[in-house]
């Protein structure tokens, strides 16, 4: 297929519907006409800044309006742009600069205060560009990139617990987005959700699969991701047509959905990738809105470019063990290698490796890294075909689809995030009160938390962690890790086990449970509503004894958690307790009162308090 970059692709669409709206926010909407206008002017004050084509420029801006026009604008300009999350914790957002060393970046209008403090920090000498609101100007001539040229880079998880960056092509890109605008049938006027964060290569789908045809990018007021009944009815009332997401809040947002009685009559395509999908949740789908609304199963690293197999989800594998992740998209190959390097038989479990021209262009200045996971072709041993090697488990099963399996090594994905457990591990020892650390990975319920196990400096005498330490770890890690990466538990042990060459003993360590978690010192529930709480409480938090007084984020909780512990509560009760009200105090009393508050406004009987 010719290349075509993918702002081209966008370009036409604008001139075909410049009155249409292609971006809508809680701050207002954008015509096509107007993100032309904006991307202009990014593009034109980059060049006039002395930007040359090849430029790594960061994008800092709140607004989705504003990282829209400035990723247009970046790529027009011949920039690779670089999207950044405002809500990373700082020291991540530095450490992310510094790997890039920018000379120039986009800005919001106005700037973000942590836009202006990261850059001060890690970049003061870049000069800044504005993507806020511009008059018409004049399309200037564009630089003419080549498909191999880089176009992006987006940030994940390192060993040592610092950022790596993903190069992008710019010609990879435009045939993915082509090939799911063309098989999910989008149309001009689909209303797209933007529910990723900006920090993640998968916003490129959130971005051009509605700016490529003629649709609209949506994106929810703030707050809206944490609160699973607030999600469900605003992409009820917003009439969303197709929703991008990861297993964990689908999983949210549908039950929320059906106990709130949402129709969801818009929404045609839910397309789920970053997690495994639990059969369970299929389930919910299906049964509460039949086969009306598609769901698309995808799996690929950010290092062959968004995602690179596809699986359309149908009744019948709801009576498979895991729901597969399917075929290979268009100009991709799956390779299942066996331990001995040769192709695995069909039905054997190998590791996953994937072909394909559209890879990325591997980690930026770590040569190393990206010679380790982009390896000759297993077959030909060709190193002018490479492949990636994807470090996950897979085999094919009778009907040829991919059934994925699990990691080989030390990663997982929470949340859609990628955590490498050696970073979580390396900044645990960094803490003054640590010797050691080993991070574990535990799965219930269709979720994916992780564990921590401690060496102390100085142990606590009766194997407990020492009053106050875990609310410190816990601030500690998410000033230097996303959310996702933060332990769900910390478990003291007097040493950690050792294999006969001196390395941790994964395989050793316990199994997390209540009784190796630390206890709460707190009081324990007193009604039937808060023991009902509490105990949909330790299914989300299983190392927590959930005190009635006891924070929810200090004994484990994250952003994602939150929702799963919501939509639990909501669907017990046939309540909607709404987020804020919950994270003005996050305990098991305050939510055990919203609960009771809920029930009495519609008038249910009070037996049903003590009937749960």
């Amino acid at each position: 297929m010719t290349f075509e970059a993918i702002h081209d692709l966008v370009g036409r669409t604008i001139e075909r519907f410049p009155d249409h709206v292609a971006v809508e926010t809680p701050e207002g909407r954008l015509t096509y006409a107007e993100l032309d206008a904006r991307a202009a002017h990014v593009a034109r004050a980059l060049t006039a800044e002395g930007a040359a084509p090849g430029a790594f420029v960061p994008v800092l801006a709140e607004d989705r309006r504003d990282l829209a026009a400035a990723v247009l604008g970046v790529l027009r300009a011949g920039g690779v742009v670089v999207p950044m999350d405002l809500t990373a914790p700082q020291s991540r957002l530095r450490a992310a600069l510094l790997d890039i060393a920018p000379e120039w970046a986009v800005v919001g209008s106005p700037a973000n205060p942590a836009a202006l403090r990261a850059l001060a920090e890690a970049a003061p000498a870049a000069r800044t560009v504005t993507a806020g609101p511009s008059a018409a100007v004049a399309r200037r001539e564009e630089h003419r990139g080549g498909p191999d040229d880089p176009a992006y880079v987006f940030f994940t998880s390192g060993t040592t617990g610092r950022p790596k960056g993903i190069v992008g092509r710019l010609g990879s890109i435009a045939p993915y987005i082509r090939w799911e605008t063309g098989l999910l049938g989008v149309e001009p006027g689909w209303r797209v959700s933007q529910l990723v964060s900006p920090s993640f290569d998968a916003v490129l789908r959130d971005l051009f699969v509605p700016l490529t045809t003629g649709g609209t990018l949506v994106v929810p007021p703030p707050g809206t991701l944490l609160d699973p009944a607030a999600l469900a009815r605003w992409t009820d009332e917003e009439r969303i047509d197709l929703v991008h997401t990861v297993p964990s809040l689908f999983r949210g947002l549908i039950r929320a959905a059906a106990a709130g009685g949402h129709g969801l009559g818009a929404l045609r395509w839910v397309a789920l990738s970053g997690e495994r999908l639990a059969p369970a949740d299929a389930e919910a789908l299906f049964g509460h809105y039949g086969d009306r609304i598609g769901l698309l199963n995808l799996y690929g690293p950010s290092e062959t470019t968004m995602t690179k197999t596809f699986h359309v989800v149908t009744r019948a594998d709801l009576a498979r063990p895991s729901i597969p992740v399917g075929r290979p998209v268009p100009d991709a190959e799956v390779l299942l290698v066996d331990e001995r390097g040769g192709l695995a038989e069909p039905g054997a479990v190998g590791e996953i490796h994937l072909r394909t021209p559209h890879r990325t262009l591997g980690y930026h200045r770590r040569p190393e890294e990206t010679a380790r996971v982009f390896v000759p072709h297993p077959v030909t041993g060709d190193p002018a075909d490479p492949v990636y090697r994807t470090g996950d488990y897979g085999r094919l099963l009778d009907d040829g689809s991919l059934e994925f399996l699990g990691r080989k090594d030390h990663q997982v994905k929470i949340g859609g995030v990628r955590v490498e457990l050696e970073g979580v591990e390396s900044v645990l020892r960094a803490h003054p009160d640590v010797a050691d650390a080993a991070v574990a990975v535990g799965e219930g319920d269709g979720a994916t938390r992780l564990h921590a196990f401690l060496e102390l400096r100085e142990p606590d005498r009766e194997g407990t962690l020492p009053e106050g330490l875990e609310p410190r770890l816990r601030a500690f890690l998410r000033e230097r890790l996303p959310d996702s990466a933060v332990p769900a538990s910390f478990v003291p042990l007097a040493e950690l086990p050792r294999t006969l060459s001196g390395k941790t003993d994964r395989r050793a360590l316990p199994a997390p449970s209540p009784s190796n978690a630390r206890p709460t010192g707190g009081e324990p529930p007193r009604t039937a509503t808060e023991l009902t709480v509490a105990g949909l409480w330790q299914e989300v938090l299983p190392g927590s004894a959930a005190g009635r007084d006891d924070d929810f984020f200090a004994t484990g909780g994250t952003s994602l958690l939150v929702v799963d512990l919501l939509s639990r509560v909501n669907r017990t009760f046939g309540v909607t307790v709404a987020l804020r009200d919950f994270l003005l105090s996050p305990t098991v009393a305050t939510l055990a009162a919203a609960v009771e508050t809920a029930l009495l406004a519609t008038d249910a009987p009070l037996d049903d308090l003590f009937a749960i």
